[in-house]
């Protein structure tokens, strides 16, 4: 471009029909923006179209020249008039659109430029606009800059720099526009020269071209990049390609005396992002990628938003200093390319990009999808910020995958695209799911096959807790909170366990070797389904908690200790594995301290001891603890500090320890009638001196209590004396049912005592649901919790993810009171209690067995049962809560029980 007159600012806009120019325009809006912040406001949802319009002046000297008008980014739809005269139109929303306009231009005096935009609804159906499932709303506008260029009558049109980092080259493609009707024989001279200093950091390329009336041509130039530096993260460098047109007479003339016909610049970096084998390499070194993902489309809908995302003081806070600030690198721009501005500042910040298209769901023919992806990487492909193409979110187009991709990577050799070359999972666990998964859930594939993917492992959603600005659930929250906190929770709880499965899922995720870990969603709309991570005014950018535990979670050379059990018997000793990870592209060394923390922070026990991992790789040490011999709440805690940058990493696991069970003295003259397929329950009992009598063939009615524990076994046997124990239970007797989903398969019906009748019936919950940890109780007073603490009944030893109740359904008729209940909108019934004449049942689904005595290899599995004392005293209330119910005894609300509960 020989000159550039900037459009932004201030333009007229206002609402109309589509085929009618305004009489008058009656509101202002800035471009770019959106045309909700015209002023004075207006109703926009109320009109299909909205006029802008802007008066420029054009001083004479340009009327050889070819005049473009360039509006970066528009929506959705957009048709440009100057002069009256109608130019042209396009239903690009996302990439630039140029017009060509000189012919209609007046020259040393004022013109008009009238450009229209439409609602998302008057998009033709051949439109790529994309799907958004969770976006509020779609608010048109020219939502990018727009200037207006003059150049004499050959061109710059594109250029694209190809680093090649190896051989420290650069190859760069200049495509040349010739306009006249005569062939042209054009000079181009092509240099390098870093941006910030303007040092020449290459010698002058030159080359000749031929090019045809009007014609298009394309010239390649390779260029050494002396002392070059590469782009990073921690080092941006940015280098600075600049092309000259001349013509022939030019080539004999110096450059102070002779103007080119045309000069154009491009910002790049000297940088090469690749996948190879199951990891990301940049510059030739491994990278791990750790941040999040920004909404830009989404969190233009926020109440908030007014000019915020066109603010570059704003947009350097929130996408580099914030993310650097917290350990951040990376960010995937989720459904939909950002203004254009971001990408300028990543570049110079050092923040690698995933730009995404807003395909939640193709949209249009493959000639208008291959058409704006073309735009797409024409538009971007020299920011060394962007590493990755995205074209789909959470879903697959065989168009698009199969064969529009693949031509886009023609276009653009130098990156990868995900959902063709690598694959994102969407694990939301221990929230939407349950706390772990060992098959397909949702969007993502099972945990283990995520830690031995073939390629690249991107975990870039998670955590389905979402808080607005002043701590409220969002919409998509409310149906998961009831589920670990129950309906009664404070805000301080809600905001603890989102920075609680921030550190959580993120630790677990380091320790599977994922590559890329992006937790949702650093920025969206606060009112929205989601929301962002920041509190009060968005202008503000206040982080909230969580951001300090993704800091910590994500720290570079950090710690992690594998610890999924909760309760833990005074005085044991427990062997952990510990995970030391180095992100560096350097060896790291530190001091690790490991041990035991009470719940005000103060070292208990530790040891220490130097560590040092190789470069962007792990190490696991195996560390033995042994626990206080007092009932408390705990900490199993680990930090690591950098020997170099003396930083921090810190790890910590909950540890309630509980002292020795004692029997309920209700129990001690009682005999207790067993059912069960094996010993553990009777063998537990009578290690507790309970008075055990396993019943098989037949019925012993001086019992004082009969349990049936879950099994097709115990069922048979059961049924078979089912008549029988009904009469004895309604004479005053208590009949518990303990794991009756226990080995069912199918949907099953049992007769309890008493003729009513119990069903079973395994769910599949392929995307939501699954089996559950936490228990949730109304009423933590009622015997059956005697001793007990609402966050006692979490995540029982052992078992995948601490499995307390099974991934089934639970259904019995009649009147039934309900002591517990766990599963999304607490819908799945756990225990509960029903009256016979004078007797009582309970069914209990609580999943007891392999945690209540030890088995052989029990502490050396990671997710094998093994004892748990809440499990153990839990099964010690049921039978004493039977006992006391037909004895119509109680128990002291003040009684001393030697639990944590007690303190």
């Amino acid at each position: 471009m020989i000159e550039t007159i900037d459009l932004n600012g201030a333009w007229e806009i206002q609402p109309g029909t589509k085929g009618n120019l305004p009489d008058s325009f009656e509101h202002k809006v800035q471009v770019p923006a959106l045309v909700d912040c015209a002023v004075p406001s207006y109703d926009w949802r109320g009109f299909e179209y909205h006029w802008y319009r802007k008066n420029i002046f054009v001083p004479n000297g340009r009327e050889n020249q070819a005049a473009f008008l360039k509006i970066e980014q528009s929506m959705f739809g957009t048709a440009v008039w100057v002069n009256g005269t109608f130019v042209g139109e396009s239903i690009s929303c996302y990439t630039s659109q140029e017009y060509r306009i000189d012919n209609y231009l007046n020259y040393s005096v004022e013109n008009q430029i009238v450009v229209r935009v439409g609602q998302k609804s008057t998009l033709p159906p051949e439109s790529a606009v994309g799907k958004d499932l969770e976006r509020l709303s779609f608010i048109p506008g020219i939502w990018g800059d727009v200037r207006l260029t003059f150049t004499k009558r050959v061109r710059v049109k594109l250029i694209q720099a190809i680093p090649h980092v190896d051989t420290s080259n650069v190859e760069v493609n200049v495509w040349l526009e010739n306009y006249y009707d005569a062939q042209q024989t054009i000079i181009l001279r092509g240099a390098v020269s870093e941006k910030k200093s303007g040092a020449v950091s290459s010698a002058v390329c030159l080359k000749v071209a031929e090019l045809g009336p009007r014609a298009e041509g394309k010239i390649t130039l390779f260029l050494q990049v002396e002392n070059m530096k590469l782009w990073s993260p921690e080092s941006p460098f940015l280098y600075l390609f600049t092309a000259k047109l001349e013509d022939e007479s030019g080539h004999t003339k110096s450059d102070a005396s002779h103007i080119p016909l045309d000069v154009e610049s491009v910002t790049f970096g000297m940088r090469e992002f690749m996948v190879r084998g199951s990891s990301f390499y940049l510059n030739g070194k491994k990278i791990y990628l750790r941040g999040s993902n920004i909404a830009f489309h989404r969190f233009l809908s926020d109440k908030d938003r007014k000019l915020l995302p066109w603010d570059s003081k704003w947009i350097q806070k929130i996408l580099v200093d914030i993310p650097k600030s917290h350990n951040f690198n990376f960010f995937r721009a989720h459904l939909g390319h950002m203004y254009n501005k971001w990408y300028d500042i990543a570049d110079e910040g050092g923040i690698l990009l995933q730009d995404e298209w807003q395909f939640w769901g193709a949209t249009g023919t493959k000639e208008q999808i291959t058409k704006e992806f073309s735009e797409w990487l024409k538009d971007n492909w020299n920011h060394p910020s962007i590493v990755i193409w995205d074209a789909l979110n959470e879903s697959t187009d065989e168009t698009v995958q199969t064969r529009i991709i693949p031509e886009m990577k023609r276009l653009d050799p130098t990156r990868s695209w995900e959902s063709h070359d690598f694959f994102e999972d969407h694990p939301y666990i221990y929230s939407l799911g349950p706390v772990l998964v060992d098959r397909k859930f949702g969007f993502t594939r099972s945990l283990d096959t995520i830690g031995n993917s073939r390629y690249p492992s991107q975990v870039n959603e998670y955590l389905w807790w979402w808080l607005d600005k002043d701590f409220k659930p969002s919409e998509l929250t409310k149906k998961v909170v009831s589920r670990w906190l129950g309906n009664d929770y404070t805000e301080k709880e809600l905001v603890d366990h989102q920075s609680f499965l921030a550190s959580e899922l993120t630790e677990l995720f380091r320790r599977l070797d994922v590559k890329c870990i992006q937790p949702f969603v650093y920025l969206s709309t606060n009112d929205g389904p989601t929301s962002h991570w920041f509190v009060d005014n968005i202008a503000d950018l206040k982080p909230k908690p969580i951001l300090a535990a993704l800091k910590n979670a994500f720290e570079p050379f950090g710690v992690s200790i594998e610890l999924w059990d909760r309760h833990c018997f005074f005085g044991e000793k427990r062997n952990f594995a510990l995970y030391v990870f180095n992100d560096y592209p350097r060896e790291s060394r530190g001091r690790l301290k490991f041990g035991i923390k009470d719940k005000l922070g103060k070292w208990i026990s530790f040891e220490e001891t130097s560590v040092s991992v190789v470069e962007s790789d792990r190490k696991i040490i195996t560390l033995s603890v042994s626990f206080p011999k007092d009932s408390d709440d705990y900490f199993v805690c680990a930090e690591l500090t950098d020997s170099q940058t003396g930083r921090k990493a810190v790890s910590e696991k909950i540890a309630h320890i509980y002292d020795s069970i004692e029997i309920p003295s209700v129990l001690k003259s009682a005999k207790i009638g067993v059912i069960d397929k094996d010993d553990e329950i009777s063998d537990f009992l009578k290690s507790m001196g309970v008075n055990v009598y396993r019943i098989e063939n037949n019925f012993d009615e001086t019992c004082d209590l009969l349990l049936v524990a879950g099994s097709s076994v115990s069922r048979s046997a059961y049924d078979s004396m089912r008549e029988e124990i009904t009469r004895w239970a309604n004479e005053g007797r208590s009949v518990i049912f303990v794991e009756p989903e226990r080995d069912v398969l199918q949907k099953e019906t049992f007769v309890l005592p008493g003729g009513q009748r119990m069903v079973v019936e395994p769910r599949v919950d392929p995307d939501q649901g699954g089996y559950d940890s936490y228990l949730i109780v109304d009423d933590i007073d009622h015997l059956l919790w005697e001793g007990l603490r609402k966050t006692d009944l979490r995540m029982f030893n052992g078992a995948y993810g601490g499995e307390i109740v099974p991934q089934s359904d639970l259904k019995i008729e009649g009147p039934y009171k309900v002591l517990a209940r766990s599963g999304l909108s607490l819908s799945r019934l756990v225990v509960l209690e029903g009256k016979l004449r004078k007797g009582l049942v309970v069914v209990s689904s609580v999943e007891l067995h392999g945690r209540l005595i030890p088995k052989r290899g029990c502490y050396a599995e990671l997710y094998a049962r093994r004892p748990d004392p809440v499990a153990q005293r839990f099964l010690l209330n049921l039978i004493a809560h039977g006992i006391r119910s037909q004895k119509n005894q109680s128990s002291p609300k003040n009684a001393k029980h030697k639990s944590i509960a007690e303190k």
